[in-house]
């Protein structure tokens, strides 16, 4: 078996190459949802608020929140927020909720300008 012979100039190129592509890949990294309460597919007492956590910050002016009941008819008049001490949370306040099956639609936008968008459902017992 042959060995190949790279030259120091060409081992430091490849190096910094595979460097660089390690912290492209950090960079612009997306917000992906790590956990949520209520959970999807939960059954729950009536929640007060949704909250989701992800994986990356968020930018608060293009991320939200939104809840719709089972006609798809929006349960929250409230706005979502970003949490201001973590910016990796968001949150939406709820009304008292009656019972039935809730669908929640969350778009997230990183702080690097990355956008991810996801749903998930929960019922109120």
């Amino acid at each position: 078996m042959k060995l190949l012979n790279f030259s120091r100039p060409a081992l430091r190129a490849s190096m910094l190459g595979a460097a660089a592509l390690l912290a492209t890949s950090t960079v612009f990294a997306h917000a992906h949802l790590t956990s949520s309460e209520p959970a999807a597919n939960a059954e729950v007492s009536a929640p007060n608020e949704v909250t989701i956590h992800f994986t990356e910050p968020l930018e608060p002016a293009f991320s939200r929140i939104a809840l719709a009941d089972t006609s798809g008819k929006a349960a929250a008049p409230a706005e979502s927020q970003v949490d201001k001490d973590d910016a990796k949370v968001m949150h939406l306040p709820l009304p008292s909720l009656n019972a039935g099956r809730y669908a929640v639609h969350w778009i997230a936008v990183a702080t690097d300008g990355h956008r991810t968008q996801g749903d998930f459902a929960f019922i109120v017992k």
